[in-house]
């Protein structure tokens, strides 16, 4: 009982101290093209492009969560089609501004991380592939690992927030171990499945799909391996 209290606690401490509201959404009725035959070669907005965009620039105090910096707010399909030039990434501004080199230009902006470069590459074959408005719902359960499958969902829903010199809440996700702790101690689980007693996870954002959940849990059942 004592242990499950504490984790509660931890778990709103760490995680209600994010100020990053992430209010990132791909609603239905911004026309998603949805299949349940996923390409490989295909980059889907609502599965690979919005959970970048959704916790490194659609969040409160920039361009989302209530904020719309410069007068750009970028929590919609709609919002962002208007940054874009579909087919040619280079003439785009938000593929501009994320490959920025000026510290005072590129986003998102200091003390903030950089997008890494297979998150510039992802928002770049999007683009160059259209920039269409599409979601894939398999789900493939049977080669689960972490660097291919959970660090993917982890880096691109989590650490927008969860990094840097300050990271909300005092809680880093920027590497396995780190994230391997939290799971270790249930609070990952909890907060993905947005348990009661916990602070649904991401914070004020659209819960991660089955798909990505199932595979945190595969991973977790597995006893959370470095592999």
């Amino acid at each position: 009982m004592k242990r499950t209290i504490f984790l509660l606690c931890i778990s709103t401490y760490l995680f209600t101290a994010c100020v990053h509201e992430s209010l990132y959404v791909a609603v239905e009725e911004e026309n998603v093209s949805v299949t349940d035959d996923c390409d490989p070669d295909i980059i889907y907005f609502v599965n690979d492009v919005m959970p970048i965009i959704g916790s490194n620039c659609a969040i409160s105090g920039c361009h989302g969560g209530g904020s719309a910096e410069d007068g750009v707010e970028l929590s919609t399909y709609a919002n962002i089609l208007q940054y874009i030039d579909p087919g040619n990434a280079q003439d785009s501004k938000i593929y501009e501004l994320i490959t920025e080199t000026d510290p005072d230009k590129i986003m998102p902006l200091p003390p903030n991380e950089p997008l890494t470069p297979d998150q510039r590459e992802i928002i770049r074959n999007w683009i160059d592939q259209g920039a269409t408005n599409q979601e894939c719902t398999a789900c493939d359960l049977t080669n689960v690992t972490f660097s291919q499958s959970v660090w993917t969902i982890i880096q691109n829903s989590c650490t927008g927030c969860h990094s840097g010199d300050t990271p909300q809440g005092g809680l880093s996700l920027t590497n396995y171990d780190q994230v391997a702790q939290i799971a270790q101690s249930g609070l990952l689980s909890g907060v993905i499945n947005h348990d009661p007693g916990f602070v649904a996870m991401p914070f004020n954002g659209q819960q991660l799909s089955t798909c990505k959940i199932d595979i945190i849990e595969e991973w977790i059942s597995q006893g959370f391996p470095n592999n």
